[in-house]
């Protein structure tokens, strides 16, 4: 409600939900609507997100995040080995991939969205979900690698942290959910031309 995505400090590796479980229902219709879901690695390390569906009937989507110096502990969820899931680093480690975990080398100097669409791609993915965290989004609508942007704005309040990204787009759908606002932009590049 008050701007910002997620508190400055958590005491653990979870999640800090701003939303309804309605509207965290809705997240994972939506996942299941998608074939790839893709996190950074602040959100990893500081959440240890599982990034699949459990509250939708569907199938996961494959997991992606970003993770430069492999520091996700092999124990998170993340890393589970029971859906497929591609890691981008800066250094592939040796005898580390498994039936459903791939290392995907991706220079960290050049931009890194642009790298993750071309390993999508590589990887026949068509569609992702950008799940977060506030840089990895900004990394994406900036290098206009965006279609569309769902933005629930719930009634937690943190009143400092990380600031959610600011997106400008055409408003196409606006919504409440059991208290949660949902507004739905579509990326209007008419303006970029």
């Amino acid at each position: 409600e008050d701007g910002y995505i997620a508190p400055d400090k958590k005491e653990h590796n979870r999640p800090v939900w701003i939303t309804n479980k309605y509207s965290g229902q809705l997240v994972h219709k939506w996942r299941s609507e998608e074939q790839a879901i893709l996190a950074g690695t602040k959100t990893v390390l500081s959440d240890n997100p599982s990034l699949n569906v459990r509250k939708w009937t569907g199938d996961h989507p494959v997991r992606v995040f970003i993770d430069k110096d492999l520091k996700a502990p092999n124990h998170f969820s993340i890393l589970d080995d029971t859906q497929k899931t591609i890691v981008l680093c800066e250094q592939i480690p040796a005898g580390q991939a498994t039936r459903n975990i791939i290392y995907e080398r991706i220079l960290f100097s050049e931009n890194i969205a642009v790298q993750a669409a071309n390993i999508l791609y590589k990887h026949e993915l068509q569609s992702v979900i950008i799940e977060g965290g506030a840089k990895t989004i900004t990394q994406f609508i900036e290098t206009d690698l965006w279609d569309e942007a769902r933005i629930f704005t719930g009634k937690t309040r943190f009143e400092t942290g990380i600031k959610a990204p600011e997106i400008n787009g055409k408003l196409i759908h606006k919504n409440e959910i059991s208290g949660d606002s949902l507004k739905i932009y579509e990326n209007d590049r008419s303006d970029n031309i």
